[in-house]
């Protein structure tokens, strides 16, 4: 029973890893009915519960996520699960009281596997209150993280572009986001928030130079074309910044965002008048 235990969480696991979740999922439920050391047990709720929500069932998973909470109350990473699941789902007002539960009940608590979790708890949080436009309150979250883990990448590329967007600390925000990028120069996200920090500094060359990278790969992210094609057009480069909206506008249609989609496209028309 143990061998058969393990054989279907490495499969679940295989499958999930390689984007099969709806075939995950059946086999991590399996293996929790067999005979598992408690330490597999934990993995195999934490990948059940990404797969149903990544396969687009938030209420099966947040069952799930509950239920494993419910099983390992003293497992910071489990007890996160649920806010997790409601973040990943957009309902952010559940995802923010459970993230704060999480951070008054094991705040006090110095191991490393606890400061990870609430590490990770800040930064959606702060992602929550960019989501709400309350961008002061997301800076604060961010700024609780570098606090702990001064060299954490994705909080030094988070409030880097944040202060980059909003115009302010922008030699900060250059010398943050650039510490990010050496942390993972493949991160196109992280490339993207260096480039428009030069972007905004007014040394378009080398934000062309950063954006032109961060989009070389497939399928690149609506926001990051937008952020070229801006940095195209104030480099007096018109054809090139309305190719790089066109781009923005079909991959905000692919990805649903309609609102970002149509003030791109009134960028192009602007643009072409």
């Amino acid at each position: 029973p143990p061998a058969r235990a393990e054989y279907l969480l490495g499969r679940g696991l295989q499958h999930l890893l390689a984007g099969q979740r709806a075939r995950a999922v059946p086999l991590f439920r399996q293996a929790l009915t067999e005979k598992l050391p408690e330490e597999r047990r934990l993995a195999c709720y934490f990948y059940l519960t990404r797969a149903l929500a990544l396969e687009d069932q938030p209420d099966e998973a947040l069952q799930v996520a509950n239920q494993a909470a419910a099983e390992f109350p003293d497992a910071p990473r489990l007890q996160a699960q649920p806010g997790w699941v409601q973040y990943y789902a957009k309902r952010y007002e559940e995802a923010e009281r459970s993230y704060q539960a999480l951070l008054a009940r094991f705040d006090d608590q110095p191991a490393p596997v606890v400061r990870d979790s609430l590490r990770d708890a800040r930064l959606v949080l702060s992602n929550i209150c960019v989501q709400r436009n309350q961008l002061a309150q997301a800076e604060e979250w961010l700024e609780q993280v570098l606090d702990e883990f001064p060299e954490d990448p994705g909080a030094l590329n988070d409030l880097g572009y944040l202060w980059a967007d909003q115009g302010k600390y922008l030699n900060r925000a250059y010398e943050m986001t650039s510490r990010a990028v050496a942390g993972e120069p493949d991160n196109v996200a992280y490339r993207d928030s260096f480039g428009w920090a030069r972007y905004r500094m007014g040394r378009l060359s080398e934000a062309i130079q950063e954006l032109e990278k961060a989009v070389a790969g497939e399928d690149p992210d609506g926001v990051i074309l937008d952020h070229l094609g801006d940095a195209y057009l104030q480099a007096e480069r018109k054809t090139e910044a309305v190719a790089a909206w066109r781009r923005a506008a079909a991959a905000f249609a692919k990805e649903g965002n309609q609102d970002q989609a149509r003030a791109t496209q009134q960028k192009i028309e602007r643009c072409e008048k």
